[in-house]
């Protein structure tokens, strides 16, 4: 496969995750829980980050595993 040709590819993926609504719900459950940390507790950016961060990879991992089946 020519690099463009790979490139599209990428793309297409990473544009059909994004759209996917049950990547989509998660990542946004994720940005609440961050910014609930960050106002109401005061927490410091790493905590911010991490839980950030947590949220996108079980938002990844939930996506897989509910397209498998």
């Amino acid at each position: 496969m020519r690099p463009t040709n790979m490139r599209a590819a990428l793309l297409s993926g990473a544009r059909q995750l994004i759209t996917d609504e049950g990547f989509t719900i998660t990542v946004l459950a994720a940005v609440i829980a961050a910014a609930v940390l960050a106002v109401g507790f005061d927490a410091t950016a790493d905590i911010v980050v991490a839980t950030l961060a947590l949220g996108a990879v079980t938002a990844l991992a939930e996506t897989r595993l509910h397209r498998r089946g």
